[in-house]
């Protein structure tokens, strides 16, 4: 039999892009788009609104521990149909709220449980476990969805406002999550090994080279952690701080600048519109980020993107200050291009530190600790902007959170497991991936079989 000519593993990374562009779409663009509707029709204030994400963080990372283990365990597909299902009949029953506790209950509660089931943990996991030489790439990829989801939803979501109102808007949202994630959850598959495939398409004796010739970790010879072993190391505790501290903010900045940018004297529709920037630009800078991570640890690609985001976010309160729009959009193009790589940089550094095996178990025991940073972010833009009318404080705070974010994770060293664990033998640290010229002879198709 012919190998191929593609590698399955590339439809799961197209499977994964549709989840996280009705992920990202419906749970962070749509909801920056909707807030002051909302807030303006129903009398709600902005920290009210906001604390919705928090509420909806904390269920996020509750269902994380569960979801984990279930992806390792049973799969991908029954989880994204079923939160598929849920999620599209609670964005539906959005469209009905009055008060602000049904909000809470139906957004904040009900539909967080069900992109929960299709979000980022199951599909970045999922994707992880299909590459190895290409994961930074492949990882990139799917997460073009994120970005998709600024660049297409949220200004066509304005229009739509608009034309109608929220609560058509909501319905068309749920009705969106059905007709793109059902085919996906068709498309997606658990394990390459599962199917009789390797991950990246390799066989056994190209692994073996590859690993040989670049003395790295590859399919065949990544060490694999269990989830018990991971969390007596202290790597993981330092991953999940750097990341989770620098990303405190980017929830809120989603949330929050279609409304910093009204309160500058734009229109709902140029808001919206200036905000596509930052999505186009994130989108954009995401096959760089790609090819950047395999040739570069992610790591060190990490620190790098940190600290250029928080320079740019201090850009942002200078161009408010004096009034630029030019120079807002340009600072809003600068913050997507450096954190555009977020993402496919701390899933890569989970997968290349920790192994594909166990990786949802692994990842699941950040879950509760995002909670703690990711929750504040969206509520304390909300509260300093009803306290000060003006956003520029949480701003200043985020971009501090970027740069402390960039130191922890250079400390974040690769784990090494002692002699004994190994075998005795020790494991290399996982490292920069193979340059482009390694990986195209490692992937290099064979001749036919007969």
């Amino acid at each position: 039999m012919r190998r191929p000519r593609i590698f399955y593993g590339w439809y799961i990374v197209g499977a994964a892009l549709v989840a996280q562009f009705v992920g990202a779409g419906t749970q962070a663009w749509a909801a920056g788009v909707l807030l002051k509707p909302m807030t303006t029709d129903l009398g709600w204030s902005r920290e009210a609104f906001s604390a919705v994400q928090t509420v909806s963080t904390f269920v996020s990372g509750g269902m994380g521990l569960l979801i984990g283990v279930l992806v390792d365990r049973r799969g991908p597909r029954a989880l994204m149909l079923i939160g598929a299902l849920i999620a599209g009949i609670a964005m539906c029953a959005t469209s009905l709220v009055h008060e602000l506790w049904q909000f809470y209950l139906i957004r904040g509660i009900t539909q967080t449980i069900g992109m929960a089931m299709i979000g980022g943990l199951v599909v970045n996991v999922t994707v992880a476990k299909w590459f190895v030489a290409r994961r930074g790439m492949a990882i990139a990829m799917a997460s073009l969805g994120t970005s998709l989801a600024g660049v297409l939803l949220a200004p066509l979501l304005s229009l739509f406002v608009a034309a109608y109102d929220w609560r058509a808007a909501w319905i068309a949202l749920g009705v969106t999550v059905w007709v793109l994630m059902i085919p996906a959850a068709f498309v997606i598959r658990s394990t390459p090994e599962r199917y009789g495939l390797t991950p990246d398409g390799m066989s056994a004796d190209e692994a073996r080279e590859y690993s040989t010739r670049r003395k790295r970790a590859s399919a065949s010879s990544e060490v694999q952690w269990t989830r018990h072993e991971a969390v007596r190391t202290p790597t993981i505790w330092i991953v999940i701080l750097a990341y989770g501290v620098a990303t405190i903010g980017i929830g809120a900045m989603l949330l929050h600048t279609i409304s910093f940018l009204d309160d500058q004297g734009f229109s709902h529709t140029t808001s919206a519109f200036l905000f596509s920037l930052f999505a186009w630009a994130t989108l954009l800078s995401k096959p760089c980020w790609g090819w950047l991570m395999d040739r570069f640890h992610a790591r060190f690609l990490s620190a790098v993107g940190f600290t250029i985001s928080a320079v740019f976010i201090l850009g942002l309160v200078s161009a408010t200050r004096v009034h630029s729009e030019l120079m807002i959009a340009a600072m809003l193009v600068g913050f997507g291009l450096a954190i555009g790589g977020t993402i496919p940089l701390q899933e890569t550094v989970w997968a290349s530190y920790f192994g594909r095996q166990h990786l949802g178990e692994i990842r699941s025991v950040a879950m509760p600790f995002s909670i703690i940073f990711g929750a504040g972010g969206p509520w304390i833009a909300g509260a300093l902007y009803d306290r000060s009318g003006s956003y520029n404080s949480a701003l200043i705070s985020f971009a501090m959170f970027q740069f402390l974010g960039a130191v922890l994770v250079l400390l974040a060293r690769p784990p090494r497991r002692p002699l004994a664990a190994a075998g005795g033998h020790p494991e290399e640290p996982a490292p920069a991936p193979l340059a482009a010229g390694a990986v195209r002879s490692a992937l290099a198709e064979p001749p036919p079989a007969s």
